[in-house]
């Protein structure tokens, strides 16, 4: 597991493939940045986890996803009025700026993390083991299993613990 020096120490080359939890983050907070403690799907983070998460997916390139990802993500970025038009935008820009990682539903279902922890984490962890890139993730389920597998992988409460230097 890894998860010293912020991910300073990872090669860049890899990639980093960002989990749900952290691309709904970035979707609410780019649409508003003040609703990331009252939204229902980011009221666990603050902005300093925001800035962190940005800090390191800074580190490397490219940036990665998998399409089971983005539909979780719009699914889950259930912001109302003006916010959910806005956040569809961030999104679908989101998109163009991220490289999207084939993955079949049928190979995602054959991994072995499929039956616990479902079709999206299922496919991060294949994406994971077959393009060696580093996953960033807040779940803890996730991060275990990636880094029992010898899987380069970050974990954001982790990380904000050596931010503040815990």
């Amino acid at each position: 597991m890894i998860s010293g020096a912020l991910g300073f120490g990872l090669p860049r080359s890899a990639g980093l493939l960002v989990d749900t939890n952290l691309l709904v983050l970035f979707t609410v907070v780019s649409v508003n940045r003040d609703r990331i403690e009252t939204s229902k799907r980011t009221h666990q983070y603050t902005k300093g986890d925001f800035d962190l998460a940005v800090r390191v997916s800074g580190r490397f390139e490219p940036v990665l996803t998998v399409a089971h990802v983005l539909a979780a993500v719009s699914n889950l970025t259930d912001l109302r009025d003006a916010e959910r038009p806005a956040a569809r935008r961030v999104l679908k820009e989101t998109v163009s700026v991220l490289r999207v990682v084939e993955m079949p539903s049928a190979r995602a279902a054959d991994d072995r993390l499929y039956e616990r922890l479902g079709l999206a984490a299922a496919a991060i962890s294949a994406v994971a083991r077959v393009r060696d890139c580093c996953v960033l993730t807040d779940d803890f389920d996730l991060f275990n299993a990636r880094g029992r597998d010898g899987v380069p992988v970050l974990n954001s409460t982790h990380l904000r613990e050596q931010a503040w230097g815990a």
